[in-house]
Parts: structure tokens; sequence; C-alpha cells
């Protein structure tokens, strides 16, 4: 009997012009190479298996921290398929020798927490806000932000992957935003160039990324210096990177697209961390009281909707139903803090209407 012997190649690629997500159990895009070996609905099948496998590889390094992506990792007997709500071949070509497909993924959310809790894994599921980015780069005692050649922007910008946690945005690189702020108001830390900046584009947030590279004539290598910073409310504060050691320091070849990766891959972490930050420090279940106004009954349904995701359906009930305000009661061990970083990216916040109960309202911020 002939035998076949196949080649896999695996490729995932995400377009930075495509709008970001906020579905992350949507996984786009996925690239698959296969050895024709004559079958088509063989290639095909295989095809969306190894779909299926990567894409939830990618979707658990995006909603697991390092140590429990690590733990996850050494899982290995379990049905992929079973995770899987619905796909999509986006499309498919075959020649002589190749089979090539573009294949979407959408994983059902319910059943993907319910396996990471039955193997002992936490998951950070809360989007954050969009954090718009300040590339800034200097080299050659030089400084670049939105000029052609600041290669530090174009590295960050290729390495962020838009169906991430974190939401970042980038600005573009323009004449126009030269003149709205330069290179030196943020080395200066000029808090209101900044802010105005942000109202430009409707943020509130920002991360100001800040290399330097500087070539040692003597010692014939580069030397780095990198500081990450967020800009919040006219203040800032500093990002500590986990893998500091590992910045290509001392080589004789710039390494900006290596530090691009590490930085983008450190502020992922970051994000996750700090919702591991607000944890309870116990499981306890807690029970909340929120009254949602009514007025605008689109806008309730969708707050409704934005809780449930957050919380899950079975520990959303309604208590209260009147014309002017829906209350609702959850249970969860989620804290206030905790629920208002999943609010973040969709401009609401919980606060405080009554201070002898766990009574909130839903606002606007």
């Amino acid at each position: 009997m002939k035998k076949f012997f196949v080649t896999i190649f695996i490729f995932f690629i995400y377009s930075t012009n495509c709008l970001s997500s906020d579905d992350i159990y949507y996984i786009e895009n996925n690239e698959i190479y296969l050895e024709n070996n004559g079958n088509v609905l063989e290639l095909r099948e295989n095809a969306k298996i190894l779909s299926f496998e990567n894409s939830f590889k990618i979707l658990a390094k995006n909603i697991l921290d390092p140590d429990d992506l690590k733990k996850f990792e050494q899982i290995l007997d379990y049905d992929i398929t079973a995770l899987v709500k619905d796909y999509k071949i986006e499309s498919e070509k075959i020649s002589d020798i190749n089979y090539f497909a573009k294949i979407s993924v959408n994983f059902n959310p319910s059943k993907v927490k319910d396996f990471f809790v039955e193997n002992g894994i936490r998951l950070n599921i809360f989007i954050s806000e969009s954090y718009l980015i300040f590339p800034l780069y200097k080299k050659f005692n030089t400084l670049f932000l939105w000029d052609k050649d600041n290669f530090w922007y174009d590295s960050l910008l290729s390495e962020y992957d838009q169906q991430s946690l974190l939401k970042l945005y980038f600005p573009k690189k323009n004449h126009i935003n030269k003149l709205r702020i330069s290179p030196n108001n943020l080395v200066e830390k000029n808090s209101k160039k900044i802010s105005d900046f942000l109202k430009i584009y409707k943020k509130k947030k920002a991360i100001i990324i800040f290399l330097e590279e500087n070539f040692d004539i003597k010692e014939n290598n580069f030397k780095i210096k990198l500081s990450i910073s967020v800009f919040n409310n006219g203040n800032f504060s500093s990002i500590n990177l986990t893998n500091k050691d590992s910045l290509p320091d001392n080589s004789n070849l710039s390494q900006v697209d290596l530090i691009a990766k590490l930085v983008i891959n450190d502020l992922q972490n970051w994000w996750k961390n700090k919702i591991d930050y607000e944890s309870a420090s116990d499981e306890k279940l807690r029970t909340y009281i929120i009254n949602v106004n009514n007025r605008n009954i689109k806008n309730s349904i969708i707050i409704e909707e934005i809780l449930s995701a957050i919380i899950g359906k079975e520990n959303l009930r309604i208590k209260e139903l009147k014309t002017n305000n829906t209350t609702y009661e959850i249970i969860t061990n989620y804290t206030i803090k905790q629920i208002n970083l999943g609010l973040e990216s969709k401009n609401l916040k919980l606060i405080k209407i009554d201070m002898e109960k766990n009574k909130f309202s839903i606002e606007n911020y």
C-alpha cells in the first residue's frame, strides 16, 4: 500500500489593519499549509483540526498568565472539537503540491471556562479599555515619534495582537500628530500636552514606551535603555519589565524587533497581573445590588449583557423591575475593583450609593 508523508507548515497572521475585536473567543484568520496528498476531504479535515488546536493555544496564551499557561501546556488529552462553537473556512487554495486554507475559529465561552475550571486553571478574561501608545525612540541622539523612520513604532505595531485582552491604540505617523505633540513633550512629561492629545483620540489613558539605542564605538555594540510608563488622570506610573534580563543588550546589531516582541508580551502579562492583583484574598461569594437606569431601554439591555458577560448569566438576576430603573442582584467572588476593570472598556463604572450595604449604581465615566 502506497504511503504518503505529509509535511506541515503552520503560520498565524493577524492583520494590523483589521478592526480589533472584543470577542476574545473568536480567533481569526489562521493560515494553514499542508502538502497535498491527493485526498481533498482528508486535507480539509486535517486543516480544520489543526486550526482548532492551534487557535485554542492562541486563546490560552491570551487569557492565561504564564504560570497557568504552563499548566495548560501539560494537558495532553482533551477533545478540542467539543470546545468549538463554529468555524469558517475564509479561503482555500489547492495546487498539485500544496493545500492552503485560512480558517477562523469561534470557541464556546462557557465550555472553555468549564474546561479550565475543571483543570484547576484560572482565567483572566477582562478586556482592558484602549490605551493610546506613544512609541518614543531615540537613536544616535535623535528622537523619533510620529516620524516615518520610527522603526520602534513599526515593530511594536507588528507584534501587537488585536485579539488580546490588552487593547492598544497606535495613532498614525503623520505631520498633524507631529504638530500636536512632540517627543520632547513626552520626555519632559508635559501632562497638559499629553491630556490634550488623548482628548483628540477620545482616550483616557496612555502608555509611553521609550527605547533608547546608543552604539558604543569602543566596544562595537549597542547599549539600550528601556522604560515604560502609564499616564492616567495627569499622573505617571512605571511598569517594571518582568523579563528585563532577556533584553538583548550589548549586541553588535540593532535588536528593535526582538525588544518589541518582549515588550508587547510583557504588557499583556502586566494587564493579566493587574487583574490578579485586584483578586480577593479568599474565594468567598459576595452579593451586590446594582441599580440600572431604564430611561434608555436599549442602553439598559446592553448593560445587562455586559454584566452577564463578566460574572455569568447564572449569577445575575432581576431583583426588582420599575418604570425608571431595574435592580439586579449579583452573586460572585469578584471584588468591585475587578468588576470595574471589566467595565472599563465599556466606559462604565460601579459607584456605591449606600454606605451600609453593597448597593451600587452603574454610570458612565
